[in-house]
């Protein structure tokens, strides 16, 4: 027996001979069937949506020189890691200046981070949000090297991640890590893979709110021979793109482009590389049918002739594999090296760059993106790249320093890299976003409620 609702009870006790019968008759109609929707239907209880953009986390000084995060603007809300506190507050500058990690409040805009070593090289990184499995494609453990790994936990509880280190002989037994709460932790690789001049890590997180960069830095005695971030690589697939690459022979001397690749699986497999670059597609002779072993990095130098300033590499191979290039040599007397890693196909990106002058490389089918800018003189300009092949390659390279930009496009398989010259340094970005729109379900009560 169904429980007579309260709004009928409470219907009864009102006088209602003065109404009329007819305006009762339906109000009592009106009400039953509401009543009868709200307690039989199975399917009246909803759910609303919540979309919000994540924090994310801009590394810590790696480098010894100076590290800058460039912040969507100074209302900004930050905090460091580690803090007293766990409140954020505003940056009140978008240049913010840190030794320590940065938590940035979430939002639709990306920040990076930039650091200068002693001597003035370049390095550049997302600021980005964690995620549960990533692969680093660089990196040494060499008697040179001063690469590190650097792993932040902004959550509230302890953090364990399990470091996986591939190089040319073997792969590590699992080191896991584990990273207290609202802190970081600094890892030389030279510990995980002593004298190790190739190395790959893969990094899986198996709890935490974890978030880790690998910044690679070369020096022998007090000679500096570069640095760059390696950013995180696309997962493995069977067809890798690496989008943009510095054609390095143009501007400096003793350079070399050496590519890094390795299947991670238990099958060898064999790989085909394509260049692809305003003179033409090909196959480099060095790259032209290759055979990997697998759970082994290999490393092949490469010198291609070509023109244009810029090109990209598409891989395909017939088990999944990592890759990244190298580009090394001396560039007015300075050393200096970047690594351009694997990305995703491109999706909206709206990015910060701080004045920074950035070389878009664009390839892909069909390719067509729009890009809206401001300059460093606060003027806003747009312009669509166009392609004109099936598989071509575009770059995008503005005049001045650029402050921040949007890049959209409808199109499938684009891919899209940065390249930075500034003051004799070289570094290398993969045009994506630090956090994608996340969204989550809450319970909606329903009428049911009401009438218990």
């Amino acid at each position: 027996m169904i429980k007579e609702p309260r709004w009928i009870t409470s219907l009864k006790a009102l006088n209602l001979k003065s109404l009329d019968h007819r305006v009762i008759a339906a109000l009592l109609v009106f009400l039953l069937i509401i009543s009868a929707i709200a307690l039989f239907n199975p399917n009246n209880s909803r759910v609303s949506t919540i979309k919000s953009y994540p924090a994310t986390v801009c590394p810590g000084n790696l480098s010894g020189g100076t590290s800058t995060s460039v912040l969507p603007s100074s209302n900004t809300l930050v905090r460091q890691i580690p803090a007293p506190k766990n409140s954020l507050s505003k940056a009140k500058t978008t240049f913010y200046l840190s030794s320590k990690p940065l938590l940035v409040d979430g939002s639709s805009e990306t920040s990076i981070n930039v650091s200068r070593n002693q001597v003035g090289a370049l390095a550049t990184v997302i600021c980005a949000i964690n995620e549960s499995d990533q692969w680093f494609v660089g990196g040494s453990g060499s008697v040179v090297s001063k690469s590190s790994i650097q792993i932040v936990n902004s959550g509230l509880s302890t953090a364990i991640v399990d470091l996986f280190v591939y190089t040319p002989n073997t792969v590590s037994p699992v080191n896991s890590i584990r990273v207290s709460k609202n802190s970081s932790k600094q890892i030389y690789l030279d510990s995980l893979a002593p004298g190790e001049g190739s190395v790959v890590v893969h990094a899986i997180t198996r709890s935490g709110r974890v978030t880790m960069f690998l910044h690679d830095q070369r020096q022998r005695g007090l000679q500096s021979l570069g640095s760059d971030f390696v950013s995180q690589s696309a997962n493995p697939a069977k067809r890798v793109v690496i989008p943009a690459i510095n054609n390095v022979a143009l501007s400096g001397r003793s350079t070399t482009q050496m590519l890094r690749i390795l299947a991670p699986g238990k099958v060898n497999t064999n790989v085909r590389a394509e260049l692809v670059a305003s003179d033409g597609t090909f196959a480099p002779i060095e790259l032209d049918d290759i055979n990997i072993k697998s759970g082994i990095v290999e490393d092949i130098v490469f010198k291609p002739v070509l023109g244009a300033k810029n090109f990209s590499l598409v891989l395909t191979s017939d088990q999944p594999i990592v890759a990244a290039v190298k580009s090394s040599g001396t560039f007015d007397g300075n050393n200096e090296f970047t690594w351009a890693t694997s990305s995703e196909q491109l999706q909206e990106t709206f990015m910060h760059f701080g004045g920074l002058r950035p070389e878009v490389v664009f390839q892909g089918k069909n390719l067509e993106v729009n890009v809206e800018w401001t300059s460093k003189n606060r003027k806003v300009y747009a312009r669509t790249i166009v392609g004109n092949n099936d598989n071509d390659i575009v770059t995008w390279s503005p005049k001045s320093g650029v402050v921040s930009a949007r890049f959209t496009t409808k199109n499938k398989e684009i891919y899209g890299g940065i390249i930075f010259k500034e003051n004799r340094g070289l570094s290398y970005l993969p045009l994506e976003s630090g956090a994608q729109l996340e969204s989550s379900a809450i319970p909606v009560l329903d009428a049911r409620i009401i009438s218990r």
